[in-house]
């Protein structure tokens, strides 16, 4: 399974410290989600990320950075009709009757809440995971098909039930954000991973 972190939606101090650490921490992808703020903005912040860590960050929003950084590719929103740009193109899908008819030209979309929400407070789940597993089961039989993530409350402990799924990654910010070093905490959650990974085996 893949693993990705979304950033927290408002910019924090110091927040391009945290990134690189987490980079070298063993973090892969990034999403930058910063839904307040302006391209400006989130154009400071990028250029205090270190140039060789650009291609392994996926931009929401502001599509207009995916060329002018190099970045990873372009996420869009539920719904958002999907743009042409360079790189990888994701997307949040929120209804599990919408996974079926996503989009083909996506490369990966976040699904969930799969679980309740860390972050945001009274974002729970819709459907329960066995309707979910029945769903990507069928989805898994396509030729074609984006990777599907789970996304919303995404613990260490959930690692193995998402994997059972049938989920082809996992997106993460609470569990790490709302840590008091989030370094720390993505450690943690990446050594459980890789961990599964070897049980599993």
């Amino acid at each position: 399974m893949d693993v990705v972190l979304i950033t927290q939606p408002k910019l924090k101090h110091n927040e391009a410290i945290f990134i690189s650490k987490l980079f070298d921490a063993g973090l892969e992808k990034l999403h930058i989600r910063k839904p307040v703020h302006s391209v400006l903005e989130i154009s400071c912040l990028l250029d205090s990320i270190p140039e060789d860590l650009w291609p392994n960050i996926v931009m929401h929003r502001h599509i207009e950075l995916v060329e002018d950084y190099g970045l990873a590719g372009y996420h869009h929103a539920d719904g958002e009709d999907i743009k042409v740009c360079s790189g990888t193109r994701s997307q949040s899908i929120h209804h599990l009757e919408d996974l079926s008819s996503c989009d083909s030209q996506l490369d990966y979309v976040f699904y969930g809440p799969v679980y309740r929400s860390i972050s945001k407070k009274g974002y729970e789940p819709k459907v329960p995971l066995p309707r979910v597993k029945e769903t990507l089961r069928d989805l898994s039989k396509l030729k074609k098909r984006p990777k599907i993530y789970a996304l919303g409350g995404i613990r260490r402990k959930k690692i193995i039930p998402i994997a059972e799924t049938g989920f082809d990654g996992l997106a993460l910010l609470g569990s790490i954000w709302g840590h008091s070093d989030p370094v720390k905490a993505f450690r943690k959650f990446n050594q459980s991973y890789l961990k599964s990974l070897l049980n599993s085996v």
